[in-house]
């Protein structure tokens, strides 16, 4: 754990677009570097190291960092659910040696005594929760997305732009929901789910399953893209 006074670099797992967009936020959450002296980014190509990115470089790659003894507070900028479950087990392998803080954004609406919140998630600018909700770890809630009253959302889920959680709606881990997708009240989006960018979700989802349209439904595996009766 971190002692009392300690300063830890944040290093964002991954180099792409959301990586640098999550950079971003956490300096715009500690402008003056009092919490993290320095923001890297991690890659896991070896070819990229030393490339500089918009507001730090590019330290190491995955190997490099797991061999390293030092300690450091880890963001994850990847995202897609099932690839950001792969390149954090590694990390999470090592147990308290990192640290995985919560990225709210300051024009998010996010009342932490009515929103239980795991650690490492990201909530993004405009994101609004109202009360009486619980979230686990490693949640990325990209921009306007809404969460209602009650609802329960696991691990490692992508919420992208625009899309509305209702209340008591409860979501699993590694679940993807499109940008502008609706799930209404007290629907259960199962593991590893995906939900449809524009989708209306008002029967239950199953692990695994694909749905896309209004009403969503879910898509054959023998004809991706159609969804069935």
């Amino acid at each position: 754990m971190k002692g009392e006074g300690e300063m830890r670099p944040l290093l964002v797992l991954g180099t792409g677009g959301l990586a640098r967009e999550l950079a971003m936020l956490a300096r715009l959450i500690d402008p003056d570097a009092r919490r993290w002296p320095s923001i890297g980014f991690i890659s896991e190509q070896a070819a990229q190291v030393g490339q500089e990115l918009d507001l730090g470089p590019i330290v190491g790659d995955d190997a490099w960092l797991l061999e390293q003894g030092v300690p450091a507070d880890l963001v994850i900028g990847i995202g897609h659910p099932r690839l950001k479950a792969r390149v954090l087990a590694p990390y999470l392998a090592q147990g308290t040696r990192f640290e995985y803080p919560n990225l709210i954004h300051p024009g998010a609406s996010v009342d932490r005594r009515h929103v239980r919140l795991g650690r490492g998630n990201v909530v993004t600018f405009g994101v609004s929760m109202t009360c009486n909700i619980t979230i686990g770890d490693f949640n990325l809630f990209n921009w306007q997305v809404t969460v209602g009253h009650d609802a329960t959302l696991g691990d490692l889920n992508v919420l992208n732009p625009g899309c509305n959680v209702s209340g008591h709606t409860v979501i699993g881990d590694e679940v993807l929901v499109g940008t502008g997708a609706q799930i209404l009240e007290h629907r259960r989006v199962g593991r590893r789910a995906i939900v449809g960018a524009g989708a209306v979700v008002t029967r239950d989802v199953a692990e695994g399953q694909t749905v896309v349209g209004v009403p969503a439904r879910p898509v054959r595996r023998d004809q991706p893209g159609v969804p069935t009766s």
